[in-house]
């Protein structure tokens, strides 16, 4: 027997046997001579045989065909599934347990029981394989010896008798269909089976190598110490979990072994399998055919006899009533249509036959070539051989294009199905039809007219029945030509793949040397033999001839000439309308763009013309089709050239649209000239050559001007991206410190050097990886154009929108002024003090530069996925990454739970995520704000919250599809939750609580960006909402940063929540004796005369009380906004004051009154300091 994958000293322990009872405890038994009873020896016998097997299975390898025991753990028996459901409804009835102590206890007791579960479906499968590793060569060798005699006595189905009834042969035909359908079915499972094979060794290998880990881990924590006063039944329940997961950890590893061990011979009996299920597939579609066949022949009859029988009928009702001749037209196009489909029937089938055909010639092929790798490697020749099979593979976009148009087919059949059905259930009931017939006409009344029509509606009905069964043949026999295209399809795809990794790097031809300077002169004299060029010009003739599309295209391409200039003016009339901001719009630039195309076609219209003329004409000889397909081919590289060139002509888009710098221009200009002069040509040549001519002649000539053409590419870069004298001079100097700039020693070699290796590798005979990667490298650049294009006009969008926001900005600014200047006129002095509370003005510079990096972020993703796509068919280092593992997750495949792989092109993915969502995370709402500014029903506060959720969203999304592309679930990561969790609750519990918060205040919005709010003593304006904080500036343009827990659990006043209708109170104190009525009136003449003074709600003036020095007046009055709140203030303040004053109502003081009492003299006291100061002075004073 085969070594196990990996041995371990637990796999090779003696078993014990821990249930067996010791000689000592045998009971009745006490003698020490117990042995020598009959009972005693006959027990001892049997201890002794069962630990002698022990040993021997112990020492012995286990056969192939039995599954060892896996060890016990502590001398414990494994707990029954009886036992441990036992247990789980005893710590249910257990009162004198809490929740916590039963979930902990039920939880253990369940993985006890999955563990036991698993255990026994791994035992089961170990079994399923021991017993394959046996049973399966021999089946093998009973189906080969089969197939082997069915080769030898193989013949034709056998005949189906012509006269089988027509419902017979419906019969047998819906049988073989579903017998054929179950061994596709077949077919398809045995490939998954073969396919899962494959790679299902290494995954075997390392999870053997993962249980290991688990079982040494398991054995650590069954033999490490537990606690004194540890709980009794929680050690109990752990010891079973583990213990039970030891024994399926066990099971597994065998079943495992015994997997990689039967892997080969199942393998074998899979593919036995296939060939045999392939055989009877193939005898049941030649007995389909067979029936169809003769089917088709009965329609074809059917159908010749109805169209005879419709056009003696029609003849016959040449001289009846018109509606009977109508009726008969009708069934004559019934006729028509059936024969027409029977005769597509019989060429249906006969595509699928072909299909089938060259999807066999594709699967030998592709095993073929399969079979010569693996068995001789690659070499040149066989490089060369697979090089001209991948040639011959099927055109798939031709394949998938037949598929399309015979789906239109089946929905027009489908469609003709219904409007028979439709007329076959009005003609159920005949006797009302013709009722209905004849009573729109009352020249059908005479019977004779009846009996006519009433015939004739007969046959419509028996032939309408005939048409919807040959309707139904129709539309199964385009569903069978579409499976059969769809698996032609298939099998070039893989095939293609399969040869795209392999043959990249296989010489294909010698390198240059003398015999290619030889072999030059030969092949310049077939590029240009006269008869090759006489047959270019004998096809010419006869497509000008007969080819009514030629003419037409002609036709197009000389107005399009004659019309050149004109396109050109009208593009640089388009800059017109963007000299103003009132007339500038995005529009303009797409129809320059779309002038500067058409401006650019004529030329390269006209190649393509005539390559499409010399390959598809009927007279085209292979000389004439290599021609054609290289000018086809040359023709869409000419005009991406001359469409950009046309693009930067003076005045035009990237002129006067895009305001590219003349000298930028310039360049352009001069580079795509030459370039386009000396590219045609040698393309033309190469590809010429390579299309059709001897292998020498594109070996010499065709790979020197493949050769030439790539050093024409590299000098075209070199001319145009120098840093010093190309294009990108400005824009290298501008950002000195720029990416671009600190890496053009490297970006421009490679650009620069890319052409040129490729030209080595033509010469070291790579010609086939020349040519593969140079075809990459020409797409890479007109995708390079293409982004250019695309970046330039995103840019424009957005120029074009910002100076459209700032007019607008603009005008409102200045309307405000206007309003602002006629109501200063209005009062007698302005509010200078006045402080506006406005929403925040959006930052137009700001959003255009974070705009600006989000565009150029997609556009750089667009390239690198553009970079991707190009070049993964034909880099077998980028495929290569998908075939390298770096984990593995557990999944479902097909319903069956699997090892899947995490590879390094998983992990690019997830790094690819990443950057796309970091770059769109930071920008994106940016380009929304922008975006809503131009929504006048979404406010500053809706704005905010918008960008703010679609930045947590994408970040949130990105991580979940990272997470998914790596394999971890829910299942993997939620330990990780819990233990952060865990770390919330007593670390972040305040930086979360401030998190979650902020999302509340986004979704429910007690707060928004520019509202005014009161929030413990501090009153301001709302400017910034944060993930940890929200952002308040108050009236000295100080910023209070408030926790937004404060505004979810603490008390908030906002003064615009819902409307920002507030009430300004103003108290006034008069004078004791002032007309008080007086006042009252004039305080209500005052707020009715201010317009910012609401009428609803009124205002209100009251006298509220006498105090110590004037009587007390409140006038309280409500605005309609927060705006302008202070100036209001003072108006109506210097409003009171001036009416009171006119009015001679004054203004209250503060008064004192001061009592002093002069019933006694005044007791005057001085200090005796001051007294001797006062005596020192007055005797200073007597001396002087």
């Amino acid at each position: 027997m085969a070594e196990p994958f990996f041995s371990d000293p637990i796999m090779t322990m003696s078993i014990p046997i821990p249930m067996m009872p010791t000689p000592a405890r045998i009971p009745g038994h006490s003698d020490k001579r117990w042995f020598l009873q009959p009972f005693g020896l006959l027990a001892f016998l049997l201890v002794f045989s069962v630990l002698l097997a022990g040993d021997a299975r112990a020492t012995d390898p286990t056969p192939a065909g039995s599954i060892p025991a896996a060890p016990a753990s502590s001398g414990n028996r494994l707990p029954s599934v009886d036992q441990v459901e036992a247990m789980i409804a005893e710590v249910a009835a257990d009162t004198a347990l809490d929740e916590a102590g039963k979930a902990a206890l039920t939880e253990q007791y369940r993985r006890t029981l999955a563990n036991l579960e698993a255990t026994r479906t791994f035992e089961k499968q170990a079994n399923d394989f021991a017993a394959a590793l046996t049973t399966a060569p021999a089946e093998t060798t009973a189906i080969r010896e089969q197939l082997a005699q069915r080769d030898q006595g193989a013949s034709e189905p056998d005949e189906i008798p012509k006269d089988l009834p027509k419902e017979e042969i419906a019969r047998r035909l819906s049988i073989v269909l579903a017998d054929a359908t179950a061994q596709e079915t077949r077919i398809g499972e045995l490939d998954k089976a073969i396919e899962r094979s494959t790679g299902r060794p290494a995954a075997i290998r390392a999870r053997l190598t993962d249980v290991k880990t688990a079982l040494g881990e398991i054995d650590t924590e069954l033999n490490q110490p537990t606690s004194a006063d540890a709980d009794p039944a929680s050690l109990e329940a752990r010891r079973w979990a583990l213990e039970t997961r030891r024994a399926s950890l066990w099971a597994e590893t065998r079943m495992l072994e015994q997997d990689l061990l039967s892997q080969s011979a199942r393998e074998a009996l899979h593919r036995a399998k296939r060939e045999e299920a392939v055989l009877e597939w193939e005898t049941l579609r030649a007995r389909q055919r067979q029936l169809e066949e003769l089917q088709n022949q009965r329609r074809r009859d059917e159908a010749e006899a109805a169209q005879r029988e419709s056009e003696r009928a029609r003849i016959a009702a040449a001289d009846k009533h018109a509606l009977v001749q109508e009726a008969t037209r009708e069934n004559t196009e019934i006729t028509t249509s059936m024969g027409d489909l029977a005769g597509d029937l019989d060429a249906v089938a006969l595509e699928i036959e072909n299909l089938e055909a060259e999807r066999k010639r594709v699967e030998q092929n592709f095993r073929a070539a399969q079979e010569r790798i693996e068995a001789a490697g690659l070499s040149k020749a066989l490089g060369q051989v697979l090089v001209e099979r991948r040639d011959e593979i099927p055109d798939l976009r031709r394949l998938r294009g037949e598929i399309d148009d015979r789906d239109d087919e089946i929905a027009e059949a489908t469609l003709r199905q219904i409007l028979y059905r439709e007329e076959q259930r009005q003609l159920r009931d005949l006797d009302a039809y013709l009722d209905e017939l004849t009573a729109r006409d009352p020249t059908t009344q005479p019977p004779e007219v009846r009996e006519q029509l009433e015939a004739t509606l007969e046959q419509r009905r028996r032939l309408i029945t005939q048409a919807l069964s040959v309707e139904d043949d129709y539309i199964r026999q385009l569903g069978e030509l579409n499976y059969a295209a769809d698996q032609l399809i298939q099998t070039a795809e893989r095939f293609d793949d399969y040869l795209a990794e392999r043959l990249l790097w296989v010489r294909s031809t010698l390198p240059v040397g003398i015999e290619t300077l030889v072999t030059l002169p030969s092949a310049i004299g077939w590029l240009v033999a006269q008869e090759h060029w006489v047959e270019v010009a004998k096809v010419l003739t006869h497509a000008g001839v007969h080819s009514p599309l030629l003419w037409g295209l002609s036709l197009v391409v000389a107005a399009l000439f004659w019309k050149l200039s004109a396109l050109r003016r009208a593009i640089r009339a388009t800059a017109e309308p963007l000299r103003r901001i009132r007339t500038d719009r995005l529009r303009h630039t797409g129809k320059a763009i779309g002038l500067s195309l058409l401006a650019a076609l004529p030329v390269p219209l006209l190649l393509w013309l005539i390559g499409l003329q010399l390959s598809t004409s009927t007279e085209a000889t292979g000389f004439t089709r290599a021609l054609g397909s290289a000018l086809i081919a040359t023709s869409v590289g000419l005009y991406y050239l001359r469409a950009f060139r046309t693009l930067c002509i003076t005045g035009g888009v990237a002129d006067r649209h895009f305001r590219w710098r003349q000298d930028t221009l310039q360049r352009i200009r001069r580079e795509f000239d030459w370039f386009s002069i000396v590219i045609v040509p040698i393309a033309l040549t190469a590809m010429v050559l390579f299309n059709d001519s001897d292998p020498a002649f594109s070996g010499s000539l065709g790979r020197l001007a493949m050769i030439a053409t790539m050093v024409a590419f590299s000098v075209f870069f070199a001319r145009l991206l120098s840093p010093a004298t190309g294009v990108l001079r400005e824009a290298l100097a501008a950002s000195p410190n720029g990416w671009l700039n600190r890496l053009r020693h490297v970006w421009f070699p490679v650009i620069v050097g890319a052409p040129l290796g490729l030209a080595v590798l033509a010469l070291l005979g790579y010609v086939y990886t020349a040519g593969v990667l140079f075809e990459s490298l020409v797409q890479q650049t007109w995708l390079a154009l293409a982004l250019i294009l695309l970046h330039q006009l995103i840019v424009r969008w957005l120029i074009v929108t910002r100076r459209r926001l700032a007019l607008t900005a603009a005008v409102e600014r200045a309307s405000a002024r206007r309003a602002q200047s006629e109501a200063e006129r209005k009062v007698t002095a302005p509010a200078a003090s006045e402080l506006q509370v406005d929403e925040p003005e959006p930052d137009l510079a700001a959003l255009d530069e974070q705009t600006r990096r989000l565009i150029n972020a997609a556009v750089f993703f667009t390239a690198v996925l553009g970079v991707w796509l190009t070049w993964s068919d034909v880099l077998p280092a980028l495929s290569m990454l998908e075939r390298i593992p770096l984990w593995h997750y557990e999944g479902m495949v097909d319903g069956v739970a699997q090892p899947i792989p995490v590879t390094a092109a998983d992990l690019g993915l997830v790094l690819v995520i990443l950057f796309v969502a970091t770059a769109a995370a930071k920008n994106l709402p940016a380009l929304l704000e922008i975006l809503l500014l131009q929504t006048e029903s979404v406010s500053a506060g809706g704005r905010y919250a918008i960008k703010t959720l679609v930045s947590y969203g994408i970040t949130v999304a990105a991580f979940l599809l990272a997470f998914s592309t790596l394999g971890l679930n829910w299942g993997q990561v939620q330990w990780l939750v819990a233990a952060l969790g865990v770390g919330i609750g007593f670390g972040l519990q305040e930086i979360v609580a401030n998190f979650i918060s902020g999302i509340i205040i986004l979704f429910e919005r007690p707060v928004r960006v520019g509202d005014i709010v009161t929030i413990g003593d501090t009153t301001g304006v709302v400017t910034n909402i944060q993930i940890r904080a929200t952002t308040i500036r108050n009236w000295d343009r100080q910023e209070l940063l408030v926790p937004n827990k404060e505004f979810i659990t603490g008390r908030l006043l906002n003064w615009s929540l819902t409307d920002q209708q507030n009430r300004i109170t103003i108290p006034i104190g008069i004078e004791y004796g002032s007309d008080t009525r007086k006042a009252l009136g004039i305080l209500a003449k005052i707020a009715e005369q201010h317009e910012r003074v609401l009428d609803d709600p009124a205002p209100l003036i009251s006298f509220e009380g006498f105090g110590d020095n004037a009587l007390t007046i409140v006038l309280r009055c409500y605005l309609n906004s927060l705006d302008g709140r202070i100036g209001v203030a003072t108006e109506l303040h210097q409003a009171i004051y001036d009416r009171f004053k006119e009015a001679g109502i004054g203004m209250a003081f503060p008064q004192r009154d001061v009592h002093l009492s002069m019933r006694a003299p005044l007791d005057i006291r001085l200090d005796p300091a001051v007294r001797d100061a006062f005596r020192a002075a007055e005797q200073v004073s007597q001396g002087d």
